[in-house]
This record gives structure tokens, C-alpha cells and sequence, in this order.
């Protein structure tokens, strides 16, 4: 039986993806989906995304115990899930499909999301909310 703690966990502060060049995923991040690089450093680079930082790390520096058991997910949400994608695919990134509902959230509200892949395949996606 799980024994209570006090301690809360209650805001990222990082997502840490690790690529293979960072010079390449910089590019990306930053000239088709828009992200403001906050810091460089080496093969560090942090992204700003608002409270939590999308940090690039270069893969050939880090050591796993064992590979995930799922893939990890980095959603970005977005006012305008349609226009975002339109801008995103005309910016040549490339879906695995088009925006899809993934879930209720009220009343005549659906969420809605469209998901895609960086240069080393770290899967990404836009969510946002539109009327049903």
C-alpha cells in the first residue's frame, strides 16, 4: 500500500527531447513552428513555450537505462487548432493526419488535435478547442 506524502506535484517545468543534431531541431523548433529560442548552450537549448521550457538535447550525451514504454507526447495547445494547422502544413511539417476530435470537454465543445514528428521522431501535437 502507497503511504501518503505531502509533497504535490502541480507544474512542469521542463520537457527535455533528446535529438540527434541540435543545430537541426533548433531550426525546426524555431523557423517552422515558431518557437523563440530562450538559451543555447553547447548541445543544450532551451525553447520558450510559457511556464514550462522545451528544452533539445543532443542524444549522443545521455545514457538510458531502458527504452520508454510508451511514447512520449509533447502538446502544444493553440487558439485555433484549423488555422494552426494550416500555417504548420504550409510550413512543410508534415502530419500523420488532419485535426481530429479527441475528446469532450462541454457543452457544443470538443477537443481537437493533430498530431506530428520532429526531425528525430519525438511525436508532437496541436490541441485546441472548437465548437462542435
Amino acid at each position: 500500500m502507497a503511504t501518503p506524502t505531502k509533497v504535490a506535484l502541480s507544474t512542469i517545468g521542463y520537457v527535455i527531447l533528446h535529438v540527434q543534431n541540435v543545430e537541426k531541431a533548433t531550426a525546426f523548433y524555431r523557423d517552422q513552428l515558431g518557437l523563440k529560442v530562450k538559451m543555447q548552450e553547447g548541445n543544450w537549448v532551451e525553447l520558450d513555450t510559457g511556464k514550462t521550457v522545451l528544452a533539445l538535447h543532443a542524444e549522443q550525451e545521455t545514457k538510458f537505462p531502458a527504452e520508454p514504454k510508451g511514447p512520449t507526447c509533447v502538446v502544444f495547445n493553440v487558439d485555433d487548432v484549423n488555422a494552426t494547422y494550416e500555417h504548420l502544413n504550409n510550413a512543410g511539417v508534415k502530419f500523420e493526419e488532419k485535426p481530429r476530435q479527441v475528446c469532450e470537454i462541454g457543452p457544443g465543445q470538443i477537443g481537437v488535435s493533430a498530431d506530428f514528428r520532429d526531425l528525430d521522431g519525438n511525436l508532437l501535437s496541436i490541441f485546441g478547442v472548437v465548437k462542435k
